[in-house]
């Protein structure tokens, strides 16, 4: 009854702050209900109604946004971890016990040159798992790798002081784009497409602008490629022309955008020369010129990468 009396709760919730308030209840001393029964429960709706979906039920997609971006920042709002006794981890409610599959990753020591993914819902205590095994292994030393500054800067808070938090773009900043910064050459942006066509040269067919659009496309699939030069492979499949129509790229078109994304990302890479500044290094550009550099994280026994799902195979 007190699980179905919750799904309904949730179900009838007209927004996040709906269910993070009815989520705030099991903060209670008198709950008896733990973190992760409540996640669990939660990850059955959202599976349910995604299930219910794609079979054309008809329900409202707001039921599942509630439930899953509530999960979502449980995942990202875990507060400093204190110091609890063995096999018990403070996730900001009640204590509870490490489950059998967080105990395994704290069981195994990672060794020179292995990978080990966790694969896990959000809300089920990855990042609190990453914590506890620094602590275990506290000979170690980790680098903690995020996304964005304010993840980075929330694993400085959490996690102890053997695992470094930085960013990618931090790392390649240190080596790469620190150097165009100081010669005024650093965009921290990327390039706009109505800028990329200003250094197009006037050809017949494509419009300045529509070309400024897929030789942007090009070179941002390069960068997020871990190939090592502009190839055909890296342009877009189609295009939208001024007509607002969708068309494929030919062969020519192809080979013309890759010609001129070659010039455009040579001319990047200068450093000297002001006439040149108006291809200033991107914060992706200098990502993957570090990238290319072929680096050697040393000093590090282990790497902690953070969402490795969403890194670009230039980033892994």
């Amino acid at each position: 009854k007190m699980w179905a009396t919750f799904a309904v709760m949730v179900l009838f919730s007209d927004s996040v702050a709906d269910v993070q308030r009815l989520l705030g209840c099991f903060r209670s001393p008198r709950s008896e209900l733990a973190v992760l029964e409540v996640t669990e429960v939660l990850h059955c709706m959202a599976t349910l109604l995604c299930a219910m979906r794609d079979r054309s039920i008809p329900i409202s997609n707001r039921i599942h946004y509630n439930i899953f971006y509530c999960l979502y920042l449980m995942e990202n709002a875990s507060g400093i971890m204190q110091p609890v006794e063995e096999g018990r981890v403070d996730f900001g409610w009640a204590d509870v016990k490490l489950t059998h599959e967080q105990q395994r990753i704290l069981n195994h020591k990672i060794e020179p040159g292995q990978t080990v993914k966790i694969m896990a819902f959000a809300g089920t205590g990855k990042t609190s798992t990453l914590v506890k095994y620094a602590e275990k292994f506290s000979e170690l030393k980790f680098l903690y790798l995020a996304f964005n500054k304010a993840v980075a800067e929330k694993g400085k808070r959490v996690f102890p002081r053997n695992v470094t938090c930085k960013t990618f773009h931090s790392l390649a900043f240190g080596s790469i784009g620190r150097h165009y910064k100081e010669k005024g050459k650093l965009n921290f942006s990327k390039m706009s497409v109505f800028s990329i066509s200003f250094l197009l040269k006037n050809r017949e067919g494509q419009s300045l602008y529509v070309r400024g659009k897929t030789v942007s496309q090009t070179l941002g699939n390069f960068f997020s490629s871990s190939d090592e030069e502009i190839c055909e492979e890296h342009t877009p499949l189609s295009f939208k022309n001024t007509q607002g129509q969708m068309q494929p790229l030919s062969q020519e078109e192809k080979r013309i955008n890759v010609e001129e994304a070659k010039e455009i990302w040579h001319n990047m890479k200068k450093l000297d020369g002001d006439a040149e500044k108006k291809y200033k290094m991107t914060c992706d550009g200098y990502l993957k010129l570090w990238q290319l550099s072929k680096p050697q994280l040393s000093g590090y026994d282990a790497i902690f990468v953070d969402e490795a799902q969403d890194c670009t195979p230039g980033e892994l």
